[in-house]
Formats: C-alpha cells, sequence, structure tokens
C-alpha cells in the first residue's frame, strides 16, 4: 500500500468536469478525498449548506456533523474525559499534560492536525492567516504564550499492559523454585488467594471450595504456552546478569511495502527509502535498549532490501539481493538475533522471505540447526546456537485492504487508476482466505512460528487504506504473535470510548482468548480518509520498534510446545452484519477468563460510555448497537462473571 507522507494542498474550486483527471496533478490530496466519502456499506452522502462567500469572493461549504470524518471521536462540550485503559504511567502523563494544556485553552500550533480528515481547508490560507494565527498565541500585554505539548503518540496495549498483569504475569508454580515465607512466589500468592476466597466463601461446604479453588487454578493457569516476560520471578538473577541471554551480533533486515504506480505517485509523491529507514529506526530501539539495561552488541549488520512488484517476484528479488551480498550473508550467519521490520504489503513479502530462509538454512532455529556444523573453529565443525528471531509487521495488509474501496460503485470506474498494477490487484485477494496467495502465505507463516520466530503486528487506529483487523491478522492465532495498535496524537483522543475498547480488545487478544469478531465488525468505523496519513505513520514511532526489541529479548517462548497455527475462514466481500455487535459483546464479556481478568476494564468502559458522545452517523450507530454495555450492574465484583446474564 502507499507509503511515505501523503502531500496536501488547498482546493481553490470544484471543476464541473471528470474531477479525477483534472486534478490529479495539481491537487495531489484533493481528488484522492474523493474516495475518503466511501463509509462502511456504500456511500455517506455529504450535506452541503448554503453556499457562502469570505472576503475575497471566494465559496466556503458549511458542512455538517457527518463531514468531520469517521474517526472525528471528538465529545461534546462538558463530557467527562475517560483516561485511557492502560497501567503505564507514562502514558497516563503524557495524555494527562496533553489534555492539561488543552483545557487551559492554549491555541495548538499550525500542522496537519489543524486539517480536516477530507482534506479540505478554509481558502484563507496565505501570510495574514499565520499572522492571525500568530496573534491569537499572543497575550495583551505582548508576551507569547507557550504551545501546549502535543498529543501524545501511543502504541497500545504497552509492554506493562500485557506482560505485567494477568495472566502473562503469572508463572506456573511447576516452573517456580519452591517458595516460602520469605521467597515468596506463586505458591504464596495463590495462598493469599485461597484464603481471600474462603473469606467470600465463609460457611459454604468443603466441596464447594474445593471446587473454587480448582477453578481459580484452573484460571490462573491459563496459556502456559503464551511467552511470558523474565521480569516473572523465573531465573530472575541469572536474566540480571546478561539480559540479551549472551547474544551479542545482530542482524536488521528492512523489507518495504507496495509502492504505488504513476497515477498515485503524481498525487502522493515517492515513498522511496523507506527500508532504509526501517532498520535505522531499528538500529536506533537497540541502541536505547543497550543504554537502558546496561549491555553492548559487538555488531549489528544493517539490511536494506529492495524491490518491486508481486509478493512472488518480490520475494525472489529481495532473495538472489541478498545472498548476493556475501558480507551480508556471512554477518547473517554468524548473527545470535535477527530483526526483520516491515510494512504492508512487505509483511507478506518478509513471511515469505523468513520462510524460505528457514527452509535453506540460512537462519537457524530450535528446529532446523540441530545437525548443521557451520562454525570452523580450525580443527572441528561445530554447529552454532539456534538464532533468536523477530518480525515486526506495521500495517501489514495479512487481510487485504478495506473492503469498500473495491466494492463501491462510485469506485469501479476509477479502481484500475488506482491500483493500476498487478501487484496492487494482487492486494485485494488477501480479503478472502481462500485464495491461493491467502493459503499461501498461511503456509509460509506456520513454518516461521513452527520454527518459534516471534511476530508483531502493529495496526494503525485511522488507517486510511488497511483495516484493523487486517493489520492484527485477526483471523490467526497463535502465541507467538503479538498484536498493539498505533495511535496518531492527531486522531487520539483519551475521552473517546471506541479506542479504550478496541485496546481492550487487543489484550484479549494478547491472552490467547478470543475478541468475539468484535475487532472486525469495529475496523471500518475507524478508518482515516485516503487524504489522511494514517497508514504510513506508524513507522515513525520509535515505540513500535522498541516493542518488537523488548519482545525479543525480555520474553521466554512459553512455558508449553505450541500449537499450529490457526487461520479463521475469512471473507470481507460478504458484508457483515451490524446487528451481531450485541450479540459479539455479550459472548465477549460471558467469557469466564475474559470476566476474570478484565472485569475491572470493562467496568471502567462501561461507566465512560455514558459520557462518550460521537458526531458522524457511523460512531453514532456503533453507540447504539454497544448500548448493552450499559446493563452491566455497578456493583459487578472485578474478577467475576457472575453478572453477565443480565446482558
Amino acid at each position: 500500500m502507499p507509503e511515505g507522507e501523503h502531500s496536501r494542498s488547498h482546493i481553490s474550486h470544484i471543476e464541473p468536469t471528470n474531477p479525477i483527471a483534472d486534478s490529479a496533478s495539481s491537487m495531489r490530496s484533493g481528488w484522492a478525498s474523493f474516495f475518503s466519502l466511501s463509509r462502511g456499506r456504500g456511500l455517506v452522502t455529504k450535506n452541503v449548506g448554503d453556499m457562502k462567500r469570505d472576503e475575497n469572493g471566494m465559496e466556503v461549504m458549511d458542512l455538517t456533523d457527518d463531514e468531520t470524518g469517521s474517526m472525528n471521536t471528538s465529545n461534546s462540550v462538558g463530557s467527562k474525559p475517560a483516561p485511557p485503559l492502560t497501567i503505564s504511567d507514562d502514558v497516563k502523563a503524557s495524555v494527562a499534560a496533553a489534555k492539561k494544556g488543552k483545557r487551559a485553552g492554549v491555541p495548538s500550533a499550525v500542522g496537519p492536525s489543524s486539517l480536516p480528515k477530507d482534506g479540505i481547508i478554509a481558502p484563507q490560507s496565505g501570510p495574514d492567516a499565520l499572522k492571525k494565527e500568530k496573534s491569537k498565541a499572543t497575550t495583551k500585554s505582548g508576551t507569547s504564550t507557550p504551545a501546549p505539548p502535543p498529543p501524545p503518540n501511543l502504541v497500545l496495549p504497552t509492554w506493562e499492559d500485557t506482560f505485567l498483569t494477568l495472566p502473562r504475569s503469572w508463572v506456573p508454580e511447576q516452573y517456580l523454585p519452591t517458595t516460602n515465607s520469605t521467597t515468596g512466589g506463586l505458591g504464596t500468592t495463590l495462598g493469599k488467594t485461597m484464603r481471600y476466597m474462603s473469606g467470600m466463601l465463609l460457611g459454604a461446604d468443603t466441596d464447594l471450595l474445593a471446587r473454587e479453588r480448582q477453578k481459580l487454578r484452573e484460571l490462573l493457569n491459563w496459556g502456559q504456552n503464551l511467552p511470558r516476560a523474565w521480569e516473572a520471578p523465573i531465573a530472575q538473577e541469572e536474566i540480571r546478569k546478561d539480559v540479551t541471554k549472551g547474544c551479542k551480533k545482530v542482524v536488521v533486515i528492512g523489507i518495504h511495502g507496495w509502492f504505488p504506480g504513476a497515477v498515485m505517485r503524481s498525487m502522493l509523491g515517492e515513498p522511496t527509502g523507506t527500508s532504509p529507514k526501517f532498520v535505522n529506526m531499528m538500529e536506533q530501539a537497540l541502541e536505547e535498549f543497550q543504554s537502558t539495561h546496561g549491555v553492548k552488541f559487538d555488531k549489528v549488520t544493517k539490511i536494506p532490501l529492495e524491490g518491486e512488484g508481486t509478493i512472488d517476484r518480490r520475494v525472489e528479488k529481495l532473495y538472489s539481493n541478498l545472498l548476493s551480498n556475501e558480507s551480508w550473508v556471512e554477518d547473517l550467519h554468524r548473527a545470535d538475533v535477527v530483526f526483520v521490520a516491515t510494512h504492508s504489503q512487505g509483511s507478506v513479502v518478509s513471511t515469505h522471505l523468513l520462510d524460505r530462509l528457514i527452509r535453506d538454512r540460512h537462519i537457524r532455529t530450535t528446529k532446523n540447526a540441530a545437525s548443521e556444523p557451520i562454525l570452523d573453529l580450525g580443527t572441528n565443525m561445530i554447529p552454532l546456537p539456534p538464532q533468536r528471531v523477530c518480525c515486526l509487521c506495521l500495517c501489514g495488509i495479512h487481510l487485504g485492504p478495506l473492503r469498500y474501496l473495491s466494492s463501491s460503485s462510485l469506485l469501479q470506474p476509477y479502481i484500475q487508476q488506482y491500483f493500476e498494477s498487478a501487484a496492487a490487484r494482487e492486494l485485494f485477494e488477501f480479503q478472502n482466505t481462500e485464495s491461493d496467495v491467502s493459503k499461501a502465505y498461511v503456509r509460509a507463516l506456520q513454518n516461521v512460528l513452527h520454527n518459534e520466530v516471534k511476530m508483531v503486528y502493529v495496526a494503525s487506529l485511522n488507517d486510511q487504506v488497511v483495516p484493523i483487523y487486517s493489520g492484527l491478522f485477526t483471523s490467526a492465532s497463535h502465541p507467538l504473535i503479538l498484536r498493539a495498535l498505533y495511535i496518531d496524537g492527531d486522531a487520539y483522543h483519551s475521552s473517546d470510548f471506541l479506542t479504550n475498547l478496541l485496546v481492550l480488545l487487543l489484550r484479549v487478544l494478547n491472552c490467547g482468548l478470543s475478541d468475539s469478531g468484535l475487532i472486525a465488525h469495529l475496523s471500518e468505523a475507524t478508518a482515516g480518509s485516503l487524504s489522511g496519513i494514517g497508514h504510513s505513520t506508524a513507522y515513525e514511532e520509535q515505540s513500535t520498534f522498541s516493542l518488537a526489541v523488548d519482545y525479543l529479548f525480555l520474553a521466554n517462548n512459553g512455558f508449553e510446545d505450541h500449537p499450529d497455527l490457526i487461520v479463521e475462514h475469512f471473507n470481507a466481500s460478504h458484508e457483515m452484519n451490524d446487528y451481531e455487535i450485541p450479540w459479539a459483546l455479550r459472548d465477549l464479556i460471558a467469557d469466564e477468563k475474559v470476566a476474570h481478568h478484565f472485569s475491572r476494564e470493562i467496568t471502567q468502559l462501561r461507566d465512560a460510555f455514558r459520557d462518550w458522545h460521537p458526531k458522524t452517523t457511523i460512531l453514532r450507530d456503533i453507540k447504539r448497537k454497544l448500548q448493552p454495555i450499559q446493563r452491566l450492574p455497578t456493583t459487578a465484583t472485578p474478577g467475576t462473571a457472575n453478572n453477565t446474564s443480565k446482558l
């Protein structure tokens, strides 16, 4: 999908003739916003008020609330903000600082955030406009008011949300040393929990108490094959000595996404140089990791791979380019750690490339390295230890682009221009998991995960091309897959109920539980307009790369053997029935494990729902369908599921 910065320009007038052909070269984002009219099922009609003119005689359109874009989730005046659902103090502090500056009435700096999502801006934009903005930021005494902190870019759930909360923070007792009153551990914690439960069940018969204890053990020991953080009370002293566990040589491979053809490049500019950017951003994340943990890598080799075309053609090209560089191949063979950073279509390409490198034994894993003597010490050929591998996929096209990009009758005449190459048309085939390209991709991913490669899928909240369910590959289920949501500061509102709900659903997925299909139902309501930048800003955020680095070094691979990859059937061309949303919500809350681990967060969402006042038609419709969450009783006890029948 398109990468790079999406330029914006002013629209001074609208020609009555073909807006696509006539404005492609002069108004890059102008006619791209034409596509953003398509939302959900069919097109959303623009409501244009009476035409007005400014002092220069230019026409100015008055737009209704529906024109603010589908992800404009600002609350009505007087609504009570709901804090983000995270335990990270850093995230809470950054959000609070931004909100404090906004409440103080300090005008924000002129920038992309001041533009409407559809790219249409008022005609007043010259030096006079800048003077007016400057005058607004100046007090009567003539002193300039400092600008408030910009809205924070967030990657949620945070590391703490996933690995320092249940169930991943719970190490099964059989993997802990024997505990006593001084060492603590699971035995002591479980004992305290049992005593608490005994107090609640005082007067109950012994059989009931025994059943409750067994039930609690099963809940706490859920997901033993999920990777656990080394911060848990297991081998802590060993990890403190060397958090890298002896890894000294690192290879970072960067693989760009789909490059658009000539028509799109005339609008969006040249999205080149992203492969080098990915490896540089990953290198910065590694430098931060070294500084934080007091370690030092001997060598970091950067391998940016570039090449366009269909997926099969790109895999062949990148594989050949990699093997043709002898120094790259040598460093790859001798590396202790391999990172792959990729974006959009490159997520599929990278998975195929990893599959081939593993099959051809250029990457060593626990499954293929046992009998491979690679290191020559002069007298003996000894096998090198298995390598640790992590692949970061940003806004991946795992389940294809947004459904309406190919289904809108208004877009059909232009779809061949917009996606004019075979490589671009191929992306739509991923919308159906039964297609040949999707089946080939799943086979490659199955082998990659079988060889214990950690996968990190990060979607963008206001992605204008890839829906959240696709960027997260929600149809796939495997313990080694870690998911997160990138939330651009310009699109993020801490009072947004829907954002917090999506983050909670991600936490549920990261626990190996089902989201009941809610993410797929909510994804199109959060999509950005095609003139936006949500698809390309995720790789500008350092936190996305740091998440992959922490996942590789600070977590194990779980305590049990992993099951095979499971991919549920999905076809984006089949229109979803949004009236399933209330039932999916009930299924989620009624899940015993979800209720045990996330009842407090669900209660917070219930309390925030009444203060959520969406402005757009789509989000108001979503709110009506989520309204049953208000039926949760106010006396619900955290960690229990005894009141879900009231939904």
